[in-house]
């Protein structure tokens, strides 16, 4: 059957009414179901009762091992190097020879300055002898200016009488002339003498300094160590040239470690305050498994130029004797008593000043002051806080909540 053109436009405008009024229908004889009522969230956390005490807290610091003993030995004269008797981290003693330098050069040295002594010793004694003579010659040549003068004497009373002549007067006083400018000369010479016995001897003073120098650096030729220390470098081996100033060998004095740890600023005055008091404060660590006991002694007196806090030195005081000279270390300084604080787990603690306590089902915020780390009996490391509201049985929150915040709905599984 051909349907009309009429009939075919209708029909789908038809079926499509049928089908709305069939959905009102069946929307309107459904039945009515309860609207659902969206109830709190509660999170689920774990708590902990506590109750305000006196403990030691502890403070971890990261610190590296020094020595205030570190002899940093170099060359004193220029030579070979002969032998190195020693290597790296080995331990020696006070006034084992570490570097052998050839000595061969310096023996030739302090020869020419042992000649330089004796010569100037002989030129001494050659004029300590010259000057006995002088004074024996002087008596003489006074003996023979007395004669001279009497010839003089005679020639003049010889001429004055025509018995002598102009001649023989004038030998006569040319020849006193000359005896008396020898006796000047002698006299000078024996005046001359504590002088020129002054600048011998001082030349003798500088000959046997310079000989003792010499002897000095034949004696450093053999480098020694001036404590008893363990190695820490050699930079020279046999056949190397050294000069003056290069270095040889490090030493450091291994019952002097130190270990330098920075300590934050807020924990300075209470660390300084019992310092001055003269309190010992201990600490711990470790290196290689093995336990290192040390003390905090005093606190350095510059500031790094980066960073809060100041740099406490602690000296070993049981272990640690093979630690290597910069090696970094865990130091767990334990610090003076607090009263009335509580420790509890690291995610209890929000931000750095905030715990939450456990009130009527909610969580309510509580500022607290941080006091350091403790250890419990457990070997567990928690946090040491401090705040006027925790009172004795509060049930503070242990877990971390990412969306944390005061009232929030919480519950523990004593609930």
């Amino acid at each position: 059957m051909t349907l009309s053109p009429v009939a075919r436009v209708l029909l789908p405008i038809l079926i499509l009414a049928l089908g709305i009024i069939g959905f009102l229908i069946l929307r309107a004889t459904a039945p009515e179901s309860p609207p659902m009522e969206v109830g709190e969230r509660i999170w689920r956390v774990n708590t902990e009762s506590v109750s305000p005490s006196t403990m030691a807290p502890s403070l971890s610091l990261y610190g590296h091992v020094t020595t205030p003993r570190t002899a940093n030995l170099r060359a004193a004269v220029e030579a070979d190097v002969l032998e190195t008797p020693v290597q790296e981290g080995r331990r020696v003693a006070a006034g084992d020879v570490l570097v052998r330098l050839d000595h061969r050069e310096i023996d030739f040295l302090v020869i020419q300055r042992e000649s330089d002594v004796a010569d100037i010793g002989a030129q001494i004694s050659a004029e300590q002898l010259r000057n006995v003579r002088d004074r024996e010659a002087l008596k003489h040549d006074e003996a023979l200016l007395d004669l001279a003068e009497r010839s003089v004497t005679r020639a003049r009373d010889l001429l004055e009488r025509d018995a002598g002549s102009q001649s023989a007067l004038d030998d006569a006083r040319r020849t006193y002339e000359q005896q008396a400018l020898a006796v000047n000369t002698r006299r000078l010479a024996l005046e001359d003498f504590d002088a020129r016995i002054r600048q011998l001897e001082a030349r003798a003073r500088r000959a046997e300094a310079q000989l003792e120098d010499a002897r000095l650096d034949l004696a450093r030729t053999s480098v020694t160590a001036p404590f008893s220390g363990r190695i820490a470098r050699l930079s020279v081996s046999p056949g190397d040239r050294v000069r003056v100033g290069d270095p040889l060998i490090t030493l450091y004095d291994a019952e002097a470690l130190e270990v330098r740890a920075r300590i934050p600023a807020r924990y300075l005055p209470v660390v300084r305050a019992a310092l001055d008091s003269g309190e010992r404060l201990p600490a711990r660590g470790e290196i290689d498994g093995e336990s290192v006991r040390l003390e905090l002694t005093r606190l350095a007196g510059e500031a790094p130029a980066t960073g809060a806090g100041v740099e406490g030195l602690f000296r070993l005081t049981a272990g640690g004797e093979h630690a290597a000279l910069g090696r970094f270390m865990t130091v767990h300084l334990k610090l003076p008593d607090e009263r009335d604080v509580v420790a509890l787990p690291f995610e209890a603690l929000y931000g750095t000043d905030r715990v939450y306590r456990l009130e009527d089902g909610r969580m309510r915020a509580i500022s607290v002051v941080r006091r350091g780390e403790w250890i419990d009996e457990k070997g567990r490391e928690r946090v040491l806080v401090y705040s006027p509201e925790i009172r004795d049985g509060d049930r503070l929150v242990t877990t971390r909540l990412p969306n944390a915040l005061d009232g929030l709905r919480i519950s523990t599984d004593a609930d």
